[in-house]
């Protein structure tokens, strides 16, 4: 395991993707994502996505420098095919367009079809939150990103169903709720097989049903599921995120009888709220205050150093990796650099890699 420096691995990634197609804009809002999901610590919607990225793409899956089209638009509302591209340069014009509707007209809901993976939901939550927006998004992967089991179930039914809720603070600052309905993300469990560790306990099963903490045994055929977060609550919640992601927007809730099926493809649905048509700056702001540190100044638990806010772990995280660097273990880089050749970057070799290390 070594640290390597995000600025000059935001511009490898990003020449990875120039090297395919993408224009310098779509290959940088990638690039900048995925890094930035290292630096907060969501290593598992990374670098180390880059590879899956790229497989998508040579399958078909993905299309390159696609813009929104928008299907139906109203003051209020905007429903909008990604055209199966990039999910992040895709997510990005949509929630711009969304956040300018809710600044002229006090909210915009969003309904979003057809784009790739989205990446680290939160972000798109941060987005809204810097511009003085309260959010609700709900996401869903019809087709191919089945991965988790109903409560008391056996096999892959649903797709992990995320969930993002972002509010905003004073000096650009926010507080972000990002969680999968699943109780581990499938990009956490790839980390743990890149990485040889167990998982945890209670998280997955294996194809046949039985549970295990070994991820090979996830991927090996007959695959594996994963678990809802919270037994019925989890599943239930993300059930109800399918419908609001999937059916909603017409992008399909999960199902395999799809025509997207053998495509990753996410939907989102998602609420956007100006604060200052419902109430002043200053008071949202000083109510969450005083909501904030009388949450904090419970009394803690023998092993509690600190109550942490949503979020506050992903900025702790993000302030020690921009001094330091992001972790990436051996296999993830082996992995990124053959991807790297594979698109004519030939100069990708032991001493390019070493020049990137913190």
């Amino acid at each position: 395991m070594k640290n390597y420096n995000p600025k000059k691995f935001t511009q490898f990634v990003t020449k990875i993707f120039q090297k395919t197609g993408s224009n310098n804009q779509e290959s940088f809002a990638i690039a900048d994502h995925l890094v930035d999901s290292n630096l907060v610590g969501h290593d598992s919607h990374g670098v180390i996505r880059v590879s899956k990225y790229i497989e998508w793409l040579n399958k078909g899956n993905i299309k390159i420098n696609q813009s929104i089209n928008i299907i139906k638009e109203e003051n209020n509302f905007v429903h909008i095919d990604g055209n199966f591209g990039y999910g992040q340069p895709i997510a990005k014009q949509s929630f711009d367009l969304g956040i300018k509707k809710a600044k002229e007209n006090g909210h915009c809901l969003l309904a979003i079809k057809n784009l790739g993976h989205i990446g680290r939901v939160g972000a798109w939550a941060e987005l809204t939150a810097k511009n003085n927006c309260v959010s609700i998004l709900f996401v869903n992967t019809s087709g191919f990103g089945i991965l988790m089991a109903p409560q008391g179930g056996t096999d892959r039914r649903l797709s992990a169903n995320p969930i993002s809720i972002g509010v905003p603070l004073k000096n650009n600052d926010y507080i972000v709720l990002d969680m999968a309905t699943s109780s581990v993300s499938e990009g956490k469990i790839m980390v743990a097989k890149n990485k040889n560790i167990k998982l945890s306990e209670g998280l997955i099963l294996d194809g046949y049903g039985k549970p295990t903490n070994d991820p090979e045994k996830f991927y090996k055929d007959p695959v594996g599921s994963i678990l809802p977060f919270g037994g019925h609550k989890g599943f239930a919640l993300a059930f109800m995120i399918d419908i609001l992601s999937g059916s909603l927007t017409g992008g399909h809730s999960s199902h395999p009888d799809n025509d997207n099926a053998n495509t990753v493809i996410n939907n989102t649905f998602a609420i956007l709220v100006d604060i200052n048509k419902t109430v002043t700056n200053d008071y949202f702001y000083k109510d969450i205050h005083r909501l904030s540190q009388w949450v904090k100044d419970s009394p803690k638990s023998q092993d509690t150093k600190e109550i942490l806010l949503p979020g506050e772990i992903e900025k702790n995280i993000k302030k020690e990796r921009l001094q330091n660097g992001i972790p990436l273990d051996d296999q993830t880089i082996k992995q990124i650099r053959e991807t790297a050749i594979s698109v004519g970057m030939n100069e990708v070799g032991e001493d390019f890699i070493n020049n990137l290390i913190f």
